[in-house]
């Protein structure tokens, strides 16, 4: 069996025509029916029904069919990890974060290193830790809540990687015009129970989750009214835009929230309790874009302090 011959059946039964796939595939319509036969043959079905206007496929074609392109994807898979097989590549994983989407496109205008294929993933800690583990991307960017430190801590010791923090943030408020706390000089904790949130898809390590054992009075961060769950920062920033919606963040870069007439409101009792940092395997060096990318961001870091 050829590719050719997938090809050609998989052209025939998309076009439902022997002639419109011989215009597809610049070709005749005698060679495309000749090379359909000599897979029908080689099968030992038949795999279309002709009729006077075109060609349908019956039950062995329509079976035959989902594993033809799915075949054809898989070589095209290959194809491509051929042509990408001498190339350098350079990948990170992060929370959702716009700021980190920023300083990532910041990056590549001033650093790109031509022949360098990037990678970005957007991802909770949990899988991040495996992306690593398995070495599919070379640093990953996460928040992590105070109280949930130490239990990260055991879980890179197991999986011989490390967390280096890079700045200790304040848990805040976003809101936008839409919302009735707009304009708030802070809010307490309880406070937070009666607005309606959207929030990123939650994972151990989740920011909200420290409500659960940091709030005063017993007040459970699971009680929050979680309207709508996403895993796309980009959604949640149109939310947040044009809904009443707020979300619980950090706050770490000022520069991405000042396109947008965002208000961040102070928590009460939540200063200083986000660690934003990256993961990395232990003792492994880091590659020359990787460090680089790990300076840029100290600096980006550094500029907001000053």
């Amino acid at each position: 069996m050829e590719l050719k011959q997938l090809q050609y059946f998989q052209a025939c039964a998309e076009c439902k025509s022997l002639t419109r796939a011989a215009e597809l595939l610049y070709t005749t319509q005698p060679h495309v029916s000749m090379v359909v036969k000599s897979l029908e043959k080689e099968i030992g079905v038949p795999l279309f029904v002709r009729k006077s206007k075109g060609v349908e496929l019956n039950k062995d074609g329509e079976r035959i069919y989902d594993y033809a392109v799915n075949t054809l994807k898989n070589v095209n898979l290959i194809l491509e990890a051929g042509r990408l097989g001498g190339e350098q590549s350079f990948g990170i994983a992060t929370n959702p974060s716009s700021n980190m989407a920023v300083l990532f496109s910041q990056f590549y205008n001033q650093q790109y290193h031509k022949g360098i294929r990037l990678r970005y993933k957007e991802c909770g800690a949990e899988q991040m830790i495996e992306l690593l583990h398995k070495r599919d991307y070379e640093l990953g960017f996460v928040f992590v809540a105070e109280n949930k430190r130490k239990a990260l801590l055991q879980i890179l010791e197991r999986k011989r990687m490390e967390f280096v923090p890079l700045v200790t943030t304040d848990m805040v408020l976003y809101v936008g015009k839409e919302n009735p706390v707009y304009g708030k000089e802070s809010i307490l904790p309880e406070e937070l129970l009666q607005l309606p949130f959207v929030q990123l898809e939650e994972d151990y390590f989740t920011l909200s989750d420290m409500l659960e054992s940091l709030m005063p009075n017993k007040v459970n961060g699971s009680l929050l009214k979680r309207v709508m769950v996403t895993n796309s920062d980009h959604a949640m920033i149109q939310m947040l835009k044009n809904t009443d919606l707020c979300n619980l963040g950090s706050y770490w870069l000022q520069g991405v929230y000042r396109q947008y007439d965002f208000h961040r409101i102070p928590i009460c009792g939540f200063e200083e309790k986000v660690l934003f940092g990256y993961l990395r395997a232990k003792q492994e060096p880091l590659s020359e874009i990787g460090r680089e990318f790990l300076d840029f961001v100290k600096k980006a870091l550094e500029k907001e302090k000053q």
